[in-house]
């Protein structure tokens, strides 16, 4: 005997993973172009950010390259960070963040690694202070540097970095026969397995000629380009923006007006801080409610967030024993029986006392 097969009914997605169709769309350029010294990094990188965005914003170090193409880009910048440490990137980042820029810019990313106040002066430094050499070292620097890759690529817009790459050099001989010695970029000076975590990265040499060793797009992977300009830069905008459009965050403005809205409770400035959190906008900075320091977006929401202490309980003394019992003792005479209240002369205004609000928490609603 069959039975009549039942549609069986639908069962609900699972919170931690919801699998469904996947679907193409749109997302941002997260590019690393390696190279020795004067392979044309920098100018790519303004070339490629030209194309894929109309703000710039270049956060250079120690040197200050790539003010040397103000007169071929537009772009901004700020004075060139002399301390390379993994914090001053964060927070450059979230600057760059809040002034809406389209494109980031680092110039060179290697600095960071291996620089001044980088990531492997500050295990070295560890390391000293710590009883088990590098590895203690490794212990407690690790975290910064993991916070520092997870904000370059939270950031919400596309980001371009350039690494360094030890110079190899290598005797030639040209179509003539002639013997010239070439420079190649070896290893990039970063630790291993850095180019994994980038959609897009080319190598590039003293020719200036640019070969994409990954590229998530079979028309790019294995590209050979010289002097790449911008065709290569419309290529690689044109693969990025190819797919259905991706939801937008949360621009920093109005995360902002979030946090000084008078009305926001505990829980939605808990909410808040936990988005400011994981975007890495911590640092942003934003006008004190009196409108002149300065302070950290984190620290103001936090500051918001935190209830009102209660007074501290005073404890009796010998004075308030003898003010009660000589209150008693005129309550039961008769002599004193309603509460005293200072005179006011007819018409005279009433001054009224009102109790003060929590810093940088809304009064209590009506």
């Amino acid at each position: 005997m069959t039975h009549p097969q039942e549609t069986p009914a639908a069962r609900p997605l699972h919170p931690q993973f919801p699998f469904g169709p996947a679907i193409k769309t749109q997302f941002h350029g997260r590019i690393a172009l390696m190279g020795p010294s004067g392979s044309g990094k920098t100018y790519t990188a303004l070339e490629l950010a030209a194309a894929l965005g109309s703000t710039t914003a270049v956060i250079e170090a120690v040197h200050g390259h790539a003010s040397k193409y103000a007169d071929r880009f537009d772009f901004h910048t700020c004075p060139p960070l002399t301390y390379c440490s993994p914090e001053a990137l964060v927070a450059a980042l979230a600057e760059c963040a809040a002034q809406g820029y389209e494109t980031v810019i680092v110039d060179p990313y290697t600095l960071f690694w291996s620089g001044n106040g980088g990531v492997l002066e500050q295990v070295d430094d560890a390391a000293k202070r710590g009883s088990s050499g590098s590895k203690s070292g490794w212990t407690e620097v690790r975290p910064r540097e993991r916070r520092m890759w997870d904000a370059l690529f939270a950031y919400p817009g596309h980001v371009i970095v350039t690494l360094r790459s030890k110079t190899d050099y290598h005797l030639e001989a040209d179509e003539q026969g002639r013997h010239a010695m070439r420079r190649f970029g070896g290893k990039p000076e970063h630790r291993d397995g850095a180019e994994y975590e980038f959609n897009l990265v080319g190598a590039m040499d003293s020719d200036n000629t640019l070969v994409v060793v990954k590229a998530l797009s079979p028309d790019l992977s294995g590209a050979v380009v010289a002097r790449p300009g911008a065709e290569f830069a419309t290529k690689v905008r044109d693969w990025l923006e190819d797919g259905a459009p991706a939801t937008r965050p949360v621009p920093v403005t109005e995360l902002i007006a979030q946090a000084r809205h008078p009305e926001a409770t505990l829980a939605e400035l808990g909410q808040l801080r936990d988005t400011v959190r994981r975007r890495f906008l911590e640092d942003v900075l934003m006008a004190d409610d009196d409108g002149l320091p300065l302070i950290r977006m984190d620290d103001y929401i936090t500051r918001r967030g935190r209830p009102c202490s209660p007074p501290p309980r005073r404890t009796s003394t010998h004075r308030d024993v003898g003010v009660a019992a000589a209150s008693a003792a005129a309550t039961a005479s008769g002599a004193s029986h309603h509460t005293h209240r200072p005179f006011h002369p007819p018409g005279a205004p009433v001054r009224t006392t009102r109790l003060a609000a929590c810093p940088g928490r809304a009064p209590p609603r009506p």
